[in-house]
């Protein structure tokens, strides 16, 4: 009944986006725009169908990803203040994304190079915190290489936004917008891609939430009862390495949405690993739905950055968890 009512809230939420904006629709808009939208007007359908509803759809769908793959760290590494964004995907997808606004390359390659990117980090973060002996990973270790590959990744990032400051405004602004993060823009050929990453992904870890359970149990349990721990920890990581890579490559950096999500799925839905997963998606989607209609009704001269909206939310957010983890000495 849980899922169901976030499924409910979920809709709901869009239905708000889809009908809030610079162009407001009323409850008689939105039955004539979905019942019968050969009648709207050719702007205000232009608006609909082909501007708002592929970036709340992207809203959505990154929301989804990046909640999912805090999940998965959270259960994996044993720590509920763990984070997508710590094991240097998001760094990795950053530079690959900057590396291309950067040379001026066309934007239909930032996805690919920012997908790219954060493979390569987190192979990177994977290979120097696991053992050539057992072939297991390090949750501890690999959280810390997260932290000094993301340091790397960021001096480097700064040194290219130096450099576009001085060579041309155009890709300065570009650069910083893409790391400030946003969904404004986003076109149907771009969230399908990232979808059809996405989708799959998601399939695949519920199918993995027995295994996952019982890793979550401790390492020495687990290989008692037969898991294969080394394979399951990589599987998972994958997943959650392909979830916030395809993410990050369609939203930029946006970050607490893995670490808030979680939690508020957690207090719902005491049992099950498939279940805790679904409502952990819902919440994502629910969160960053809400953050993107802030983002864009705030201020209505200018949109605010997303990744800003989730800052200002996600900071406090952080600092009480950081705090309950401290006394219960998870951190």
């Amino acid at each position: 009944m849980k899922i169901l009512a976030l499924a409910i809230v979920t809709l709901g939420t869009l239905v708000v986006a889809f009908c809030l904006g610079e162009t407001n629709l009323s409850w008689q808009g939105l039955q004539q725009a979905v019942l019968a939208p050969q009648t709207l007007d050719p702007g205000a359908a232009t608006i609909l169908w082909d501007i708002r509803l592929p970036r709340l759809l992207s809203a959505a769908i990154v929301g989804m990803a990046l909640s999912l793959a805090g999940y998965l760290l959270q259960s994996l590494s044993g720590n509920d203040l763990a984070d997508p964004y710590l094991t240097g995907v998001a760094s990795g997808a950053a530079l690959g994304a900057a590396i291309a606004i950067f040379c001026g390359l066309p934007f239909a390659y930032l996805p690919t190079l920012a997908f790219g990117g954060g493979i390569a980090a987190s192979a990177l973060v994977v290979l120097a915190s696991s053992s050539s002996r057992d072939r297991q990973i390090s949750m501890p270790l690999l959280l810390l290489s997260g932290i000094a590959l993301s340091t790397i990744v960021t001096a480097a990032i700064n040194l290219m936004q130096f450099l576009s400051a001085s060579n041309t405004a155009v890709a300065a602004r570009g650069l910083d917008l893409w790391l400030m993060g946003g969904l404004s823009g986003r076109s149907w050929p771009e969230l399908y891609v990232a979808t059809s990453y996405i989708l799959p992904c998601m399939a695949i870890s519920l199918l993995f939430a027995k295994p996952l359970s019982v890793v979550a149990l401790g390492q020495d349990m687990a290989a008692s009862l037969g898991i294969k721990v080394g394979q399951t920890q990589v599987v998972i990581l994958a997943l959650a390495v392909l979830l916030t890579s395809a993410a990050v490559s369609l939203s930029g950096l946006i970050g607490f949405v893995g670490l808030i999500a979680p939690h508020l799925a957690r207090r719902l839905v005491k049992h099950g690993f498939a279940q805790c997963m679904i409502a952990s998606a819902l919440c994502g989607a629910i969160v960053l739905s809400a953050s993107d209609l802030i983002a864009r009704t705030a201020n209505p001269s200018q949109e605010v950055p997303l990744g800003c909206v989730m800052a200002l939310l996600g900071g406090p957010f952080f600092l009480l968890a950081l705090r309950k983890g401290a006394k219960q000495n998870v951190v």
